[in-house]
């Protein structure tokens, strides 16, 4: 009973009408309205407080804001976002958006760099979004009072609009990333050395030192070189058994890391280290390599199709400046399609395993073979630069490390004072040929000339010679060279000149078809059973010879346009083209 109540009770000494009663609790209802609506509007007054405040906290941060709104919309500002560099350590490399890191609990070696490069997926961009930027969508909240306020509320990007914002390819304001190296590179054109850390706009280049170098001067002394020359042949490279010029082919490969980028990026062709037997040392010449510029080795993988994803897993997953596909089986011939394409591509383009998702990064590596008597075939001859060693002893690992003028190389290497050493007087060595004036020599290598025609020079000004002048041994471990080459000689030895379908040249295998002849185990055969073809596989193969010089001879090709039928012939090189012949 209120006050008022009871004094109206007392003073008039009688109960409150029903009246005066409704009219009252209409009187209390309506304060209690009165008092609620004045708190809702002061508790839609503190979130409208709250919401100015958190969003003037987040409008003075220094990140870039990134609004979700419709799907198109939300592309388009995540797009935008990350070509105007929102996103720390990213770059652009062959048109997929990558990210530079530093791996957290790596296993550190010699050989791979410290920093990786990341290609980024829809996931990767969700967490970097959400690391370095405030991603963000609008919703209405309805506040204590009725009304509302559209508060800025962080989001993630649904999969497929990530997806969508990282599928173009055109990237402009994005610098381009060629590649990370761990060693000072030479910039195109005035052939400058990079010796500062960090990302080199003219090379495309981040430079990440991993070894304690000293600055190379912009012009080596005449001492300087000398000394640089002294130490690498006579003292890195003088126990290595060298057949004829694979030590000048060698240091080819060896400064390979350092001209390339001088050069624009050109190809460099494959590197097969062969070796009469064990332990003479064929993997310790990119082990030098590797430990020098970083790199990457593993054992040698002979499948096509399974080679093709150890490559695009390498250039993907791998950093370094050198591959070492190691010891090549014993049988086995290094011909794959996948590594001869691999070779002239500057750009490579694959599926990753288990994904939908297409890459193609930058082929920026050296590429090594080795193996013991190496078996070297289809297209790769000609894009082989061939390094033979041969001990010419029993049991080469048997050597004491004492008889070596740095002793165990491996162990050597191990110091990186030593490998600073190494890189030093490499870096020596170029330059002072930069400085001379970088003369070339013009070596036709098909795809490769630009780079053989410039290491010619700088090894011509080094003094070393024979340069590639084994070229011509290597159809000597081409099996399929060799096996169409004695093919020619013999069939030439048969028939001379004469015009010969594939089914007059099969039958004549055959005595009970036609005169027999002795081919003396040189006629065609399958390389997948070692069969002798039929006469329409053996015209399939010599249809895709002709024209081609094998041996000393040339396949000539002839087509009759009444019968509609090839016949072939062969002629000595030097006799010219038969007329008619194709």
């Amino acid at each position: 009973m209120t006050t008022e109540r009871h004094q109206h009770l007392t003073v008039v000494g009688k109960p409150e009408s029903d009246t005066a009663r409704r009219a009252r609790e209409a009187h209390e209802r309506h304060l209690a309205k009165q008092a609620e609506k004045i708190e809702r509007a002061k508790k839609a007054e503190r979130r409208r407080a709250e919401i100015k405040a958190k969003a003037d906290i987040q409008a003075a941060k220094d990140v870039t804001r990134v609004l979700l709104d419709t799907d198109p919309g939300s592309i388009r500002a995540i797009a935008a976002a990350i070509d105007d560099g929102a996103i720390p350590d990213t770059y652009v490399r062959a048109g997929t958006v990558v990210v530079v890191e530093t791996p957290s609990g790596a296993i550190a070696t010699d050989d791979d760099p410290t920093q990786i490069i990341t290609i980024v997926d829809q996931s990767r961009l969700a967490r970097l979004l959400a690391d370095h930027t405030f991603t963000y969508e609008l919703k209405r909240e309805k506040l204590a009072d009725g009304d509302s306020e559209v508060v800025e509320v962080e989001a993630t990007p649904k999969g497929h609009v990530a997806a969508a914002a990282l599928s173009s390819a055109s990237w402009p304001k994005l610098a381009p990333l060629n590649g990370i190296v761990t060693t000072p590179v030479f910039r195109p054109g005035d052939g400058s050395l990079v010796q500062d850390a960090g990302y080199d706009r003219t090379t495309g280049l981040i430079y990440a030192p991993k070894l304690p170098l000293a600055v190379v001067p912009d012009r080596p002394s005449r001492d300087e070189m000398a000394e640089a020359r002294r130490f690498v042949l006579d003292e890195l490279l003088a126990d290595f058994p060298w057949v004829g010029p694979s030590r000048a082919n060698y240091i080819g490969m060896l400064v390979a890391p350092l001209l390339r980028p001088y050069l624009g990026g050109v190809p460099v062709p494959l590197a097969a280290v062969d070796a009469t037997s064990p332990a003479t040392g064929k993997s310790l010449l990119p082990t030098i390599m590797s430990k020098v510029y970083s790199g990457y080795t593993r054992p040698w993988v002979g499948d096509d199709v399974e080679l093709r994803k150890v490559i695009t897993s390498i250039l993907v997953d791998k950093g370094g400046a050198v591959v070492c596909l190691d010891n090549v089986g014993k049988g086995e011939t290094v011909d794959q399609p996948t590594l001869a394409a691999l070779l002239t591509a500057t750009v490579w383009s694959d599926r990753i395993l288990g994904l939908s998702t297409s890459v193609r990064v930058p082929n920026d590596r050296v590429w090594f073979v080795t193996g013991n008597s190496l078996s070297i075939g289809g297209d790769i001859a000609s894009r082989t630069v061939l390094i033979r060693l041969d001990a010419k002893m029993p049991n080469p690992e048997m050597r004491p490390a004492s008889q070596f003028v740095l002793g165990d190389l491996e162990e050597w290497l191990g110091d990186p004072v030593n490998r600073a050493q190494v890189l030093h007087h490499l870096l020596v060595l170029v330059r002072g040929w930069i400085v001379a004036g970088a003369k070339r020599i013009e070596t036709p290598m098909r795809t490769f000339t630009p780079w053989a025609s410039a290491t010619a020079g700088f090894l011509n000004w080094l003094a070393e010679p024979g340069f590639l002048t084994n070229r011509g041994s290597l159809h000597e471990v081409d099996e399929e060279e060799a096996q169409y080459g004695a093919f020619y000689s013999r069939w030439h030895e048969l028939f001379g000149a004469e015009q010969l379908t594939a089914k007059q040249l099969h039958d004549s295998t055959t005595a009970s078809v036609v005169e027999g002849k002795d081919w003396k185990g040189t006629f065609l055969v399958r390389r997948k059973d070692g069969q002798v073809p039929s006469a329409v596989g053996l015209g399939k193969m010599l249809a895709s010879e002709r024209g081609r010089y094998r041996g000393g001879f040339r396949l000539n090709g002839f087509y009759d346009t009444d019968t509609k039928v090839w016949s072939y012939s062969v002629t000595p090189m030097d006799a010219g083209v038969p007329e008619g012949a194709q």
